[in-house]
C-alpha cells in the first residue's frame, strides 16, 4: 500500500509562538514533542504516535502561511467547555444541536482557522 497512515497537519504561521500558546493554554491541547524548540516545530495532540497539529514559524522557513483550516475537536461536556473558554475571554458562536447527533460551538484561532468543538450526543 502506498499510504500507510496520517501523521500530522502542518500549520505555518507568522505568529507561531502566539498560536502555540493559544492551542496549549486556551484550548489546553497537550504538548507531544518538538522538532526545533518550544516556539517552532511544535506537535500538539492527545496521543503520542497519533495524528497531531504541528505549528511552524513560517519566517524561519521562508514559507507562506498556511491557508485557513477547519479543526474539529471533541469534548464530553460542551456546556462546561464553553464556560471554561468564556472565562478565558474567547469569542464563541452560539452552540447548536444538530439532528445528526452533535452539539457544537465554533471559534477562530489567532490566525483565523476555524475551531469546531463537538459533543457527540
Amino acid at each position: 500500500m502506498m499510504i500507510t497512515g496520517y501523521y500530522c497537519t502542518n500549520i505555518f504561521s507568522k505568529q507561531a509562538k502566539e498560536l502555540i500558546r493559544f492551542y496549549r493554554e486556551i484550548l489546553e491541547i497537550p504538548f507531544i514533542k518538538t522538532d526545533v524548540d518550544e516556539s517552532n516545530g511544535v506537535y500538539l495532540g492527545f496521543i503520542e504516535n497519533a495524528p497531531t497539529l504541528c505549528i511552524w514559524d513560517c519566517k524561519v522557513f521562508d514559507a507562506q502561511p498556511t491557508g485557513h483550516q477547519s479543526f474539529v475537536f471533541q469534548t464530553d461536556n460542551l456546556d462546561l467547555t464553553i464556560e471554561c473558554l468564556k472565562k478565558k475571554g474567547v469569542d464563541l458562536s452560539e452552540a447548536i444541536r444538530y439532528d445528526w447527533g452533535t452539539y457544537e460551538v465554533r471559534l477562530n484561532d489567532i490566525d483565523g482557522n476555524e475551531i469546531v468543538i463537538s459533543e457527540f450526543v
